[in-house]
């Protein structure tokens, strides 16, 4: 059995993601830090619309962390395998985590949280969630779970029920970190202007209004219903948390270099963050009060109120990079 720790990735309860807690308590379990995955959050775009009926939120489009980065700066390998194939096999799932764990790491297992006893989803929502696989009874046909989303420090589970509901696997490997962020000036400004990234920093605003001016449009609509709510959050949620990222990475940077510029900068993505995930709780109560233009209106000035103020701090951050030292 590991004795892994269940560690929040972020402070803010309703503004973290089930896989950055596992990821971040497996970097602390092993001494490190992992924020640096967090380097291309400020990021955001909009998809051009698919078919006529598709959701406006489903049409926003931020970047995942980035395994590159983690194994990079914190020397932690984080790989995805999904279930396909042999991967589906039983036995193949079952060696798999045996041969894992006898290595002394533990397995990340995304499952549909549905199936999940202590999941808010649990009978109600198909959604995915993830834990830590810590230990393995084989012949007692039990897994357990180290869940540190909902803080849960160790939990016994069914086997057959876990492996019908698993759909992916992440393993770790520890490493030696190639770089480092001690030189935050460098360290920013290959975050913001590296050619892997999908836009130029000054696009994100302009994505950002996009999406706010699509809603001020035509809203989202929803038949009323708890699980429509939920379904929207889904979505809706990758937004804030993705600015919550940044400001972890800022603060990160922050840390090592004293410079009082870059925390001013994690605060106001911290902020937008926050301000994100509450435009979406107004948007979600407009959604089950008839989509009414004159309630858009008044959140679609919020969403260019904080646009601003994104578009203001990528500007300082560029300007910091270019600064001397």
């Amino acid at each position: 059995m590991l004795n892994i720790a269940p560690v929040k990735s972020t402070p803010y309860p309703t503004l973290r993601s089930c896989i950055d807690d596992c990821i971040q308590s497996v970097a602390l379990w092993k001494g490190r830090d992992s924020k640096c995955m967090y380097g291309n959050a400020w990021q955001m775009s909009l998809e051009k619309q698919q078919f006529p009926d598709q959701p406006l939120i489903e049409r926003i489009r931020l970047p995942r962390i980035s395994t590159d980065y983690l194994s990079a700066y914190h020397g932690l390998t984080f790989s995805y395998i999904e279930r396909e194939g042999p991967a589906l096999e039983k036995s193949y799932m079952l060696d798999l985590l045996e041969s894992r764990l006898a290595s002394g790491m533990p397995v990340l297992v995304g499952f549909d949280s549905y199936d999940c006893p202590w999941c808010v989803a649990f009978r109600r929502l198909h959604t995915s969630h993830a834990c830590l696989a810590v230990g393995l009874d084989r012949p007692g046909n039990i897994i357990y779970l180290t869940d540190a989303y909902y803080g849960k420090t160790l939990e016994a589970v069914d086997f057959d029920i876990l492996e019908q509901a698993c759909h992916f696997y992440a393993l770790f490997e520890p490493g030696e970190p190639s770089h480092t962020c001690t030189d935050w000036q460098t360290t920013l400004q290959g975050m913001l202007n590296s050619p892997a990234n999908e836009m130029l920093p000054d696009q994100v605003g302009v994505n950002l209004r996009a999406y706010a001016n699509a809603y001020l449009e035509t809203g989202i609509a929803s038949d009323g219903s708890a699980e429509a709510s939920s379904n929207f959050k889904i979505y809706a949620n990758a937004l804030p948390i993705s600015r919550i990222r940044f400001s972890q990475f800022l603060e990160l940077l922050h840390r090592e270099a004293g410079a009082p510029a870059l925390s001013r900068a994690a605060e106001g993505y911290q902020h937008a963050g926050e301000q994100w995930d509450l435009v979406n709780q107004f948007i979600i109560m407009v959604m089950c009060s008839g989509n009414k233009p004159a309630a858009r209106v008044k959140i679609h000035r919020r969403m260019c109120e904080i646009i601003n103020q994104e578009e203001q701090l990528l500007e300082e951050l560029l300007q910091l990079t270019m600064q001397v030292s």
